[in-house]
């Protein structure tokens, strides 16, 4: 069901083609006798617990979930030396506003380009990760199709599985809500360790200073209270 398929920096994928669907249909169809509670139940509402998920659905999930993980570590690593560029040079922009509280456009607009480059390519990091996602969730609708097909058997019930009806979809964890989180070392993969009390890193304040000077066009220097304020986590 992984193809050697490469695409952006080597991420595996996927491939929902005509005999992983086949495939993910035979699952469906074996394993229906044992998931007619588990659809009446959803079909009530219920969302089900990972404890009750047949092996396949988590099995997709737990590759979908290592294909991610191993997209997201080969996009840090093939940009390791743009991390250490901006590392540096928010060292120098935060001691321009915050310290000096003078202007640096230079060295502004120096970090600012490193930022951009580092938010494109996560941003692809990011349209691969829902790709992954969303060629799972077929594998899953190809699978549940099928149990459905033989669940209404015998019923009165005729009509196509529900759209909604996808128990155990595949969607990206929250760690892939915030991009610039990949410069933040404890927050791309652990966003709860950085409490919001904690003093924000030198990276987090020229980030701050770099979105606010774009968007407010401020000619006066940025204060340091103010770059530690409405940092994103």
């Amino acid at each position: 069901m992984i193809s050697k398929g490469r695409i952006g920096v080597r991420g595996r994928r996927l491939r929902a083609g005509y005999l992983s669907s086949l495939r993910a249909r035979f699952h469906g169809r074996r394993d229906a006798d044992g998931l007619r509670d588990l659809l009446t139940d959803a079909l009530a509402g219920s969302t089900p617990t990972d404890d009750n998920l047949p092996p396949y659905v988590l099995g997709l999930r737990a590759q979908v979930l290592r294909s991610t993980a191993r997209l997201r570590s080969r996009t840090l690593a093939s940009h390791r030396a743009l991390h250490i560029r901006i590392q540096a040079e928010s060292v120098r922009v935060v001691t321009q506003y915050t310290v000096r509280e003078e202007q640096a456009p230079a060295a502004l607009a120096r970090f600012g380009q490193w930022v951009a480059e580092w938010r494109s390519a996560a941003s692809v990091c990011r349209q691969q990760a829902q790709q992954l996602a969303d060629e799972g969730n077929q594998l899953l609708a190809c699978y549940w199709d099928a149990a459905w097909a033989r669940y209404r058997q015998g019923s009165d019930l005729d009509e196509k599985r529900p759209t909604g009806l996808l128990p155990g979809r595949i969607t990206l964890d929250r760690t892939w809500n915030h991009l610039d989180d990949g410069l933040l070392s404890d927050r791309w993969y652990a966003p709860e360790t950085a409490g919001p009390d904690a003093d924000p890193s030198a990276v987090a304040q020229a980030l701050h200073i770099l979105d606010h000077q774009s968007a407010r066009g401020r000619s006066g220097p940025a204060r340091s209270g103010d770059a530690t304020n409405g940092i994103r986590r």
